[in-house]
């Protein structure tokens, strides 16, 4: 029983003594072409060099949120303007030799993820998705009518549509 007790008290006095034995002097030699030499070993020219302590700085403690986060499915677009910026309406258009031309729109506010921008070209869909600008391409001349919409991407519910435009692709 001594045994164990002497043992344990030995082992647990070592364990204390590791972080002393961490802590050791450094010390500075300067050679002979000015540079400083640093060592953990004195020598006959070196001299004791004092260790500042490491500055810390605690942690912020970042306080929990009470949000409760947005469901994006509640926020229903409601757009105020959407309109066709270019062409403008009644234009003559000079087609290139491919019959391309291209159309933009605007709306306010900005387009929301989970809606689309619809080109209406002679009332077919011609392309849909995120932009506010299309190029029509192999437009046969004469007269036209332009569109977009702005409708919910899974249900296709329309939310706002923008005038219907004349435009006249000439050769």
């Amino acid at each position: 029983m001594n045994k164990i007790l002497i043992t344990s008290l030995l082992g647990l006095f070592s364990l204390c003594q590791l972080n002393l034995s961490y802590a050791t002097d450094v010390y500075i030699t300067i050679d002979e072409n000015g540079n400083r030499i640093f060592s953990d070993t004195p020598s006959k020219a070196s001299r004791t060099h004092k260790i500042k302590e490491i500055s810390t700085i605690p942690a912020i403690k970042v306080p929990k949120t009470t949000a409760t986060p947005i469901n994006v499915k509640a926020n229903d677009s409601s757009y105020t303007k959407l309109s066709i910026t270019s062409p403008s309406a009644e234009i003559h258009i000079s087609r290139d030799k491919l019959g391309t031309f291209l159309v933009s729109a605007q709306v306010s506010p900005a387009l929301d993820p989970l809606d689309e921008a619809v080109l209406m070209f002679d009332g077919q869909e011609i392309s849909s998705g995120q932009q506010l600008s299309w190029q029509i391409n192999s437009a046969d001349r004469g007269a036209h009518r332009l569109q977009v919409i702005a409708r919910d991407k899974e249900s296709k519910q329309v939310k706002i549509s923008s005038e219907t435009i004349s435009v006249y692709v000439k050769r």
